[in-house]
C-alpha cells in the first residue's frame, strides 16, 4: 500500500469485518456447544480458538515464506499470547472475576498448563538453537506433539470429571450453526490477512521499528478476533467459551510454529529467536501463570487477592511490552 491513508482505511474496514465475524463465531460456537453436546469449554478450546487464530496462521506463514521475516512471525506468536491474557483480565474486571474464573474444572487447568508448557518448549528449543529434521525441526515436532497430546488430555479430563447425567446431550440439528460458523471463519481468514498487511504498511510508512511490529502491532491486529469473541461470549455469559478461546488460542498460536517451520527454508524457525522474542516469551509465561493462579484462587471460596492479581495483569503486560521494546532497540 503506497499511502498511509489507504493503509489506515484498509485497516479500519478489515478490523470491523473481523470484529463482526468474531461476534458471529461466539454466537455460533455457543449454539454448537448446545446442539452437539460437546460442552462450551471444548467448543471454545477447539473450534472457536482455532478459527480466531487463523489470522495468526496466515500472517506467520506469509511472514516466513513470502516476506522472509521469521522475527515477525515469532513476535506475533508470543505477542498474541501476551495480549490474549491482557484482554481476559480486562473482561474479568468488567464482568466479574468470580463469574469468569469460578467453577472451572480440571480440563481448564490442563488447558492453561498446556499453553504454559508450549511456550516453555518453544523458549527452550530457541535457546538451544533447535535441530533441523527434514522439512521441519525437532522443536517444531515437539511443539506439535505436546499440542496434540495436551488437547486430548483436555477433552478426556472434561469427560472424566463429569457425572454421566451432567454430560450435555445434543439439543437439535447443528447444520445451520456449522454453516454460520464456517462463513464467519472464512471472513476472519480473508479480513485477517488484509488487516495484518495494512498494519505492516502503517508500520513501514510511519517508521515504527520492524523488530517491534510482530510483538505489538501485528499481534494486536491479529488477536482482534479473539478479543471480539471473548467480549461477545462474556456478554452471553458463555464463560467456558471465554476461557477456552483465550487459552486454546494461546496453545494453538504456539503450534503455528510447526506449520510456519515447513515454509521456512532457511532452517529451524526457533533458531531465529532474538533477545526481544525471549523477553516476549517470558512475558507470556508470567501472564498465563497469573491466569492459572486466578483459576485456582476462584475455586470454592474466592480468595481476597484474586481482584488485586487481576488488576496486576494489565500492568505486567505494559511492563513486558516496554522490556520487549528496549531489547528490540539493542
Amino acid at each position: 500500500m503506497d499511502s498511509l491513508g489507504t493503509a489506515v482505511l484498509v485497516f479500519m474496514v478489515s478490523s470491523a469485518a473481523v470484529i463482526f465475524a468474531g461476534i458471529g463465531l461466539a454466537r455460533f460456537g455457543d449454539e454448537l456447544a448446545e446442539k452437539t453436546g460437546w460442552g462450551k469449554l471444548w467448543v471454545g478450546t477447539l473450534l472457536v480458538s482455532i478459527a480466531t487464530s487463523l489470522p495468526e496462521l496466515t500472517v506467520n506463514i506469509s511472514a516466513v515464506w513470502l516476506e522472509k521475516s521469521p522475527g515477525l512471525a515469532l513476535g506475533n506468536v508470543f505477542g498474541a499470547d501476551m495480549i490474549n491474557v491482557f484482554v481476559l483480565a480486562v473482561v474479568a474486571l468488567l464482568f466479574g472475576v468470580r463469574h469468569l474464573f469460578e467453577n472451572q474444572g480440571r480440563d481448564t487447568e490442563i488447558l492453561v498448563l498446556l499453553g504454559v508448557g508450549l511456550v516453555s518448549v518453544a523458549t527452550l528449543m530457541g535457546a538451544l538453537g533447535d535441530v533441523k529434521l527434514g522439512p521441519t525441526s525437532l522443536g517444531a515436532l515437539l511443539i506439535l506433539a505436546v499440542y496434540v497430546g495436551g488437547m486430548r488430555a483436555v477433552y478426556h479430563a472434561g469427560r472424566t470429571h463429569m457425572h454421566l447425567e451432567d454430560i450435555p446431550a445434543p439439543a437439535g440439528k447443528a447444520l445451520g450453526a456449522w454453516i454460520g460458523f464456517g462463513l464467519c471463519s472464512a471472513v476472519v481468514i480473508v479480513a485477517g490477512r488484509f488487516l495484518a498487511s495494512s498494519a505492516d504498511s502503517i508500520a513501514e510508512i510511519t517508521g515504527i521499528g520492524a523488530s517491534f511490529v510482530g510483538v505489538l502491532l501485528v499481534s494486536i491486529v491479529t488477536t482482534l478476533p479473539e478479543a471480539s469473541v471473548t467480549v461477545a461470549a462474556a456478554v452471553r455469559k458463555s464463560y467456558g467459551i471465554v476461557i477456552g478461546n483465550v487459552y486454546g488460542s494461546n496453545a494453538f498460536n504456539v503450534s503455528i510454529v510447526f506449520f510456519a517451520d515447513l515454509f521456512h527454508a532457511e532452517g529451524p524457525l526457533l533458531r531465529s529467536m532474538e533477545a526481544a522474542h525471549f523477553v516476549a516469551a517470558a512475558g507470556a509465561l508470567v501472564l498465563m501463570a497469573m491466569g492459572y493462579a486466578l483459576i485456582r484462587g476462584c475455586q470454592g471460596r474466592v480468595a481476597s487477592w484474586t481482584g488485586k492479581l487481576t488488576l496486576a495483569i494489565p500492568f505486567v503486560y505494559v511492563v513486558a511490552l516496554y522490556a520487549v521494546y528496549t531489547f528490540a532497540r539493542q
